[in-house]
This record gives structure tokens, sequence and C-alpha cells, in this order.
């Protein structure tokens, strides 16, 4: 099975119906509850997830998401210990990446991700680390 690890826009594309990204991004989690992809999400993910929930003030929207990602067999949530931390250190002074960016791309690498899906075109920065491929070039791959 192959796994990937998804940038936080993969999720905010589907929750706000962002065009042209709404179908692809649909599809690729389509695909992770499906059992046909293994996906890695971060912590950091998670919390700016969660921040547009609040936001929002839409606590039922925040409940649900997390209840399906920590209920899923398809998802798995990375946490951020000393040695990701370090690891995405290391990538940030290497790639000039934002740390959050960092954080999400070490998730990735902590578990053999084969690739990073996101439409953040900063993320290129860091194709030495990890490919980088939009939502619709993993559903052509499928």
């Amino acid at each position: 099975m192959v796994t990937v690890v998804l940038d936080t826009n993969i999720f905010l594309n589907v929750k706000n119906r962002e065009e042209p990204y709404f179908e692809p991004s649909r599809r690729v989690l389509d695909a992770v509850d499906e059992g046909e992809l293994q996906a890695v999400v971060s912590v950091v993910s998670i919390a700016e997830l969660c921040s547009g929930y609040y936001m929002a003030g839409d606590e039922g929207g925040k409940q649900t998401l997390i209840m399906h990602l920590a209920s899923s067999k398809g998802y798995r949530i990375v946490d951020l210990d000393l040695r990701l931390a370090d690891r995405a250190g290391r990538i940030r002074a290497e790639t000039g990446l934002r740390l959050p960016d960092a954080i999400i791309l070490a998730s990735g690498l902590a578990r053999a991700a084969s690739c990073i899906v996101t439409h953040d075109e900063e993320f290129k920065k860091a194709e030495g680390h990890l490919e980088v491929v939009t939502s619709q070039e993993l559903i052509e791959r499928l």
C-alpha cells in the first residue's frame, strides 16, 4: 500500500470546496477512507485545521474531524517529539520552508511516505527530501 503525507491544504480544499482542487482532493481523502492509500497526518496539520474550526465557532465540525482521523485505519497521526523536531529544524535550515511545513514534511519522512500531497508550491523547495505531488497527480497514479 502506498503511504503519503497530506498537507493541510488537502483537507481545506475539501472542507471549503475550493476549486479547482476540491474534486481531486476529495478523491484522495476517499482513497484513504477506502483503504487504497495510507495517509500520514502531522499534528501541525490537525492544529491548523482545528484553529479554523475554532475561528468559525464550529465545535461540532472540529469534533467530527478529530473523531474521523482518530478512528480511521487509513490515517496515521504523527506527534511532534524531539527527534522529529530536530529533523524538521534541519529541513527548514536546508530548504527555507516555513517551520510548520518542515514539520509536516519530517512527519512524512518519519513514516516512510513516498510523497507529500499538496497544492503549496513552496514544498518544491524540499523535493530533495520527498517527492511533491498534487492531488490530481496522485489520483492519476492510483
